[in-house]
């Protein structure tokens, strides 16, 4: 009886093993994944990203959020100085803001998520601003979204 019991522990303990030893870790989803293309050269929290077409995947929603951008020039990673909760439309965008010859992503709207994460844009002084290229100008650019995940 005591070598039947043993027998049957021994074999249940061999499926729990294999079971456990070929499972495959999960992966994780990103809360969005999305596709642009800039139209020109843009500063992106530090990172200098040059004109052509992006995929770009957010991880997560939660501060800091962060966002992983591919391009022509490989990954770049970047981070969120703050969010917002907000409609604003059905459709995603990204905002630049130029300043001279030079654009900086200044805001990103995820539709679905109803998510816009804020980014730092260095200020001009206003001295600057009169004299030199005039007041700073706005731009969209539209996100084709290929994923979202609702919360």
């Amino acid at each position: 009886m005591r070598s039947r019991l043993t027998r049957i522990l021994v074999i249940v303990s061999i499926g729990l093993f294999t079971a456990c030893a070929s499972a495959t870790p999960a992966s994780a989803q990103n809360a969005f994944q999305g596709a642009f293309t800039l139209p020109t050269d843009v500063r992106w929290q530090g990172n200098d990203l040059p004109a052509g077409p992006y995929t770009f995947s957010l991880k997560s929603a939660a501060i800091p959020a962060h966002i992983v951008a591919k391009g022509p020039n490989g990954a770049t990673f970047i981070l969120t100085c703050a969010t917002d909760e907000r409609a604003s439309g059905e459709q995603s965008f990204l905002i630049l803001e130029r300043h001279g010859v030079t654009r900086f992503v200044r805001e990103i709207y995820l539709a679905g998520l109803n998510l816009h994460l804020r980014y730092s844009v260095p200020r001009i002084p206003k001295g600057e601003r009169q004299i030199a290229q005039g007041p700073a100008t706005t731009e969209q650019v539209l996100i084709a979204t290929t994923k979202y995940i609702h919360k």
